[in-house]
């Protein structure tokens, strides 16, 4: 699969620019942001990883209903938030989001993506300063049945949908090559499939434990 640049450049962000509240499953949830493929939520209740739920929400004659997944969460000052992976075609979604971005309620966030190039840059400079100072000595750590389900249901998908696979591994392919990640020199080491799995789950889980996963499957 070769990476196609304009795929990577594609996929819009979106703030919420005034209050938008909907459900996950049973949980009341705020919208942070949205994107194509995936919403930020924030809400009292934790949940877990790989939890399957319906996300709906309303505003005015604007009404969305889909499937979709928890691929991170964490406690956010007096609440949690948590990233959702929508898990089901996505069409009518994306008219949402133009009608609502067109409203006014929804702002187009151009910066997301310098803001996170600045992350990655900062911790890679704490990283070699670190490198500096200390010796660093590997650890085997288990692998969570949480990263399991995760992995293994998002192969599934991508196996069933050549051309969203081809678009995540894209995407990944483009930011191992451009630098913008920790481990841009490692692309060679993982397998397509792999890579695409990765990004799918928006780097929520390293790629040695997928590879691994992948491995034992």
């Amino acid at each position: 699969m070769e990476p196609n640049v304009e795929d990577l450049r594609s996929n819009e962000r979106y703030i919420v620019s005034e209050k938008l509240t909907g459900s996950f499953g049973s949980a009341p949830v705020t919208l942070i942001d949205l994107a194509e493929q995936g919403v930020q939520i924030e809400h009292s209740q934790p949940l877990r990883l790989a939890t399957k739920g319906r996300l709906w929400f309303k505003r005015a004659e604007i009404s969305v209903s889909l499937h979709a997944f928890v691929v991170w969460s964490k406690l956010f000052g007096k609440q949690y938030r948590s990233g959702l992976r929508i898990d089901e075609a996505v069409a009518d979604f994306h008219a949402a989001l133009r009608t609502l971005s067109a409203h006014g309620i929804l702002v187009r966030d151009d910066d997301s993506l310098n803001r996170k190039r600045q992350r990655i840059a900062a911790k890679q400079e704490e990283k070699a300063a670190l490198k500096t100072t200390m010796k660093f000595v590997p650890v085997e750590s288990d692998i969570t049945p949480d990263q399991v389900l995760l992995i293994q249901h998002a192969r599934a998908r991508l196996r069933d949908n050549f051309d969203e696979a081809q678009k995540w591994y894209s995407r990944a392919y483009f930011a191992l090559r451009d630098g913008t990640t920790a481990i841009g020199g490692q692309v060679v080491k993982y397998p397509e499939e792999v890579l695409a799995v990765w990004e799918y789950l928006e780097r929520s889980v390293p790629l040695p434990i997928i590879k691994r996963v992948f491995d034992e499957m």
